[in-house]
């Protein structure tokens, strides 16, 4: 797999970059041409002309060479295609998943970073979670041992309570077991369709190994957040410079921390789903033409060009808004795409005259019946499973898998059509057997009352139930506990993780 985060930026057509050989030589030759030395050397000697030669007064002016060179050079990079991103399909999670592992080791209780090292960390997860509204975020708690808060969810405020609950007097046992928290992470993740990443959120690894720590991850990213002072940051891990963020007192931690994770979460999707590269060369085409239309006419033209290029950029935010005069300039699909890119998917579907990207826009509007229609316009493989996509949206689980099957039929070896159709067909099962269930309920005869209602006197009041340590680790157990239990965060999950801690190791008999 391709690590993005090493190149983030490359270019498609790398060979276009050839023609400023030329650009270069014919700059040298038109400015020689315009030297003095030049225009005069076959008249005058060259030891009077150096004498004879008046240098003007200095003031502001470019030369037109400088222009036309530097208008050439921004056209054939543009034509190199830059890029430094994927552009996903608009089916594909845009987010990364994320599992943050929280060191609860006594040694975060320390003042060193103000107010301790572990309510910083704290601070700093609830600003990732922010930063990330509407991803899927989980959350491990580890010290001695490791423990599952809360599995992935794209619901912060659920992780809310228990991330404040957490307390180092909550874990079994003291340590930095930093190595069981990745193993319980890389399993949290080992469903998703793609690799996710790990973010690890401690003072130090203790004497844990980083390259083992790594291979411990697999195919997930490995990063973590060192909480500590700054002039022991680098020394409190063994992993590599760039897999380590300091805790700042700004949010450029976070940031570093949300770039590396979705620029890698972007190589991954890519690598997965054959997207291809957003080419990007089209944002130099504005400035080159701009420079071009200095040339059209001394004078009076120049003021016209700026206010051009500040009309240009003044549309309204809204594409349904804008007057017919960027129709002289924008065909439907380029008005669509700008409306698209600003997040007015609505608009961009109206715009767009292309079936696939009326369909996606759509999509991204949550309109999926209408995608669904302009999908089936499209009779690509690309169409099918977005059709695919926007049928399961639509709850018509037959119809998205027989819209995958199509897909497969061409592309056997398709793994987000598989995976997609693996997931409907279990929704559509489940959904059959709810139904059936709905069937048999409604054709149970009446309940009627007992003749006689006794109650056990050895049960004490109630019924036993004897409960296990699985039952505290399936997903949504938390939530399950909290509606049921009438307890605080911290009494339940130090129970919690007691009792996992007791409980024996997995594939072992008691």
């Amino acid at each position: 797999m391709h690590d993005a985060a090493a190149i983030p930026f490359h270019l498609l057509r790398p060979l276009w970059l050839a023609a400023l050989v030329p650009v270069a030589i014919v700059l040298a030759l038109v400015l020689w041409r315009q030297s003095p030395e030049a225009q005069w050397g076959g008249v005058i000697a060259r030891h009077l002309l150096k004498n004879l030669i008046v240098q003007p007064g200095r003031r502001w002016s470019v030369n037109p060479a400088y222009l036309v060179a530097t208008g050439l050079v921004l056209a054939i990079v543009g034509l190199s295609g830059p890029t430094w991103k994927r552009e996903l399909p608009p089916f594909v999670e845009d987010k990364a998943p994320l599992m943050i592992a929280l060191a609860l080791s006594s040694s975060m209780g320390e003042t060193d970073v103000a107010p301790s090292r572990l309510e910083r960390a704290k601070q700093k997860i609830r600003d990732l979670l922010a930063a990330r509204t509407g991803a899927r975020t989980g959350l491990i708690a580890y010290a001695g041992t490791a423990h599952l808060v809360m599995p992935l969810t794209d619901d912060r405020t659920v992780i809310a309570p228990f991330l404040a609950a957490l307390l180092p007097g909550l874990m079994p046992q003291d340590g930095k077991n930093a190595a069981a928290a990745i193993a319980l992470a890389t399993q949290s993740l080992a469903t998703e369709p793609v690799a996710g990443t790990i973010l690890l959120v401690a003072d130090d690894l203790g004497s844990a190994d980083g390259g083992a720590l790594r291979q411990s991850a697999g195919r997930n990213n490995l990063l973590m957040l060192a909480v500590r002072p700054s002039q022991g940051a680098e020394t409190a891990t063994s992993l590599a410079r760039s897999d380590v963020v300091p805790v700042s007192v700004d949010d450029a931690d976070i940031r570093a921390l949300e770039r590396r994770v979705e620029t890698r979460f972007q190589a991954a999707q890519g690598d997965a789903f054959g997207a291809q590269w957003q080419d990007e060369g089209y944002w130099l085409l504005l400035p080159a033409a701009l420079i071009a239309l200095f040339w059209f006419r001394r004078g009076t033209t120049v003021p016209w060009v700026i206010v051009f290029f500040l009309a240009f950029h003044a549309w309204p935010a809204n594409a349904q808004d804008a007057s017919w005069f960027k129709s002289l300039w924008l065909t439907p699909d380029q008005q669509g795409r700008i409306a698209f890119d600003r997040g007015d998917y609505a608009a961009a579907a109206k715009l767009f005259g292309d079936p696939m990207w009326r369909g996606i826009a759509s999509y991204r509007a949550y309109d999926f019946l209408e995608a669904a229609r302009q999908f089936q316009e499209v009779d690509t493989t690309q169409g099918k499973f977005a059709l695919g996509n926007a049928q399961a949206q639509n709850h018509a689980y037959e119809k998205a898998i027989k819209a995958y099957d199509e897909v497969l039929k061409v592309e056997p070896q398709n793994v987000a059509a598989k995976t997609n159709r693996a997931i409907v067909a279990a929704a559509l099962k489940a959904q059959e057997e709810k139904r059936r269930k709905q069937e048999q309920d409604d054709s149970s005869p009446p309940d009627e009352k007992a003749d006689e209602t006794r109650v056990d006197p050895d049960q004490k009041g109630g019924k036993k139930i004897q409960v296990t340590p699985d039952d505290l680790t399936t997903e949504g157990a938390a939530e399950a506990w909290m509606r049921e239990l009438q307890t605080t965060p911290a009494d339940f999950l130090k129970l919690k993780f007691a009792i996992q801690a007791a409980a024996p190791p997995a594939g072992t008999k008691p």
